[in-house]
C-alpha cells in the first residue's frame, strides 16, 4: 500500500527550516468576505497543465475531508502516450492538496498542501514524466490553496504563495526562500489603484520577471503585477468598453515558453462571463478573447488548465447556469463551449490529439473521457484507472 505519512527525515529538517523562518510571515490583506463579488470566483486547486513532452493532472480522490479520507492525486501522461497513469509522490501526507509546476518538457515541481500535522509543503521534482522523484526542501509557511500557488521558469527558479499571503522565490533545494512581497503590501501599493482583495496566481515572464495576478474589486481593473528593477508595477490587460464596469478576478495564470496566458472572470449575476488574455511581450501588451458568457455559477469555483501551447480549458462547476465547460486556444478569438460533462467531471484536459479530455472522479476511481472530434456531442470513455486508495490512514 502506498504510504501516506511524512518521512521522519522531510519532517526533522522541514520543522528546522519552519523554526528559522517562523518570524518571516504575514498575515493575508484580506479575508475571504472581502473578495469580490464577481459570480466565478476560485480557482479551484484540481487543474491539468503541460510541458511539451508530458502533461499532468491534479484531482481529489476518497472519501470525506472531514474524516482525512480524502487524498489528492497526481497524474502523468507521455505526449507520446494514450494513457494517464498515477504518478504521486509517496512519503508525504497528501490531504491537504497539491500544487504543481511544470519545469521542463517532462519536468514537474509538486508541493504539497498542510494538513493535520503538517505545517508546511515539502517538495519534490521530476524531470522524466514522474518515473522517479527527488527530494527538495520546504515551502515554511505552506503553500496557499490555489493551483497557481506554485510557478517555475527554465532556470530552476520558483515562485511560491503562501497560506501567510507572502509571495516568495527559491527553488527546489532551497533551504530558505526569499520574500518578495505580500499580500498585504501589495494591495498598498502597485494593487491599491485596482482594489486588489486576494492574491491568486504566481507565473514568470519570458525574461524571468516575477508575475502576480489576483481579483480586484475596482470594476475594469485586471489585477496582474510584474517585478522590475526593485518595484511592482500593474501590467494587467486594458479592457474594453464592454468591461469597463464589470469586476474581474484572474481565475488562471500561465506561461509556457513566450507565451503568458491569462484566464479572467468578468461581471457578476446573469452577466457573468470569462475571457482570456494572451501576451508575447513579457505582460507589455495584451490580447483579449470575447467574452464567453456563462450566468452564475452556484456550486463552487472552476477548474482552470492549461496547455504547453498557450490553450486554456475551464470547467465550471455542476449546476452552472449556461455551459459545462470550455476550451480556448492560443490568440483565439473566442472560446468553444463544450457538450455537459460527465458526472463528477474534476478538471479538463487536451489529448495527445488535440481533443478535449474530461477527467471525472469516483470515489478511488478515475474515468478519462474525450471528444472524438470538435463537433461531437457525447463523451466517449476512454480510460479507467483505479487508485489504491488508504482509508483510515490518516485518522
Amino acid at each position: 500500500m502506498i504510504s501516506r505519512r511524512i518521512s521522519l527525515a522531510v519532517a526533522a529538517a522541514a520543522a528546522a527550516a519552519a523554526l528559522v523562518l517562523a518570524g518571516c510571515g504575514s498575515k493575508p490583506a484580506t479575508s475571504p468576505d472581502a473578495r469580490p463579488t464577481a459570480g466565478i470566483t476560485g480557482p479551484a486547486l484540481a487543474t491539468s497543465l503541460s510541458g511539451s513532452a508530458a502533461s499532468w493532472a491534479v484531482v481529489e480522490m476518497g472519501g470525506s475531508a472531514a474524516q482525512h479520507n480524502n487524498f489528492w492525486e497526481l497524474f502523468a501522461r507521455p505526449a507520446t502516450g494514450t494513457g494517464w497513469k498515477l504518478a504521486t509522490p509517496v512519503g508525504v501526507a497528501s490531504n491537504g492538496g497539491l500544487v504543481a509546476a511544470v519545469t521542463g518538457p517532462a519536468g514537474l515541481v509538486t508541493g504539497f498542501r498542510p494538513s493535520q500535522d503538517l505545517i508546511f509543503s515539502p517538495l519534490t521534482g521530476t524531470s522524466n514524466g514522474g518515473t522517479s522523484w527527488s527530494t527538495g526542501g520546504v515551502v515554511s509557511s505552506g503553500l496557499a490553496d490555489l493551483p497557481g500557488a506554485l510557478a517555475a521558469d527554465p532556470a530552476g527558479r520558483l515562485l511560491a504563495v503562501t497560506d501567510s499571503g507572502d509571495i516568495e522565490t527559491g527553488s527546489l533545494a532551497a533551504a530558505n526562500w526569499t520574500r518578495l512581497t505580500t499580500e498585504s503590501a501589495l494591495s498598498r501599493g502597485a494593487g491599491r489603484a485596482c482594489q486588489l482583495t486576494a492574491v491568486t496566481a504566481v507565473a514568470w515572464t519570458p525574461g524571468g520577471q516575477p508575475l502576480v495576478a489576483g481579483d480586484c474589486r475596482q470594476p475594469g481593473a485586471v489585477g496582474i503585477f510584474v517585478l522590475r528593477a526593485g518595484t511592482w508595477h500593474a501590467t494587467g490587460p486594458v479592457l474594453p468598453a464592454t468591461l469597463a464596469r464589470e469586476q474581474v478576478s484572474v481565475i488562471g495564470l500561465s506561461a509556457t515558453g513566450a507565451r503568458l496566458t491569462a484566464v479572467l472572470a468578468a461581471g457578476t449575476g446573469a452577466g457573468t462571463g470569462l475571457v482570456a488574455a494572451w501576451s508575447a511581450n513579457g505582460a507589455n501588451t495584451w490580447t483579449l478573447s470575447s467574452k464567453l458568457s456563462t450566468g452564475p455559477a452556484s456550486a463552487g469555483p472552476p477548474s482552470v488548465s492549461f496547455g504547453s501551447d498557450g490553450s486554456a480549458s475551464v470547467a465550471l462547476p455542476a449546476r452552472h447556469a449556461v455551459t459545462g465547460g470550455a476550451t480556448i486556444g492560443w490568440q483565439t478569438a473566442s472560446w468553444q463551449s463544450l457538450p455537459a460533462l460527465p458526472a463528477r467531471t474534476a478538471t479538463l484536459a487536451t489529448a495527445p490529439g488535440g481533443q478535449p479530455e474530461a477527467l471525472a472522479v469516483d470515489r478511488g476511481t478515475l474515468t478519462v473521457w474525450e471528444l472524438a472530434t470538435p463537433s461531437a456531442v457525447r463523451w466517449t470513455l476512454a480510460q479507467t484507472i483505479h487508485v489504491p486508495i488508504p482509508y483510515g490512514s490518516s485518522s
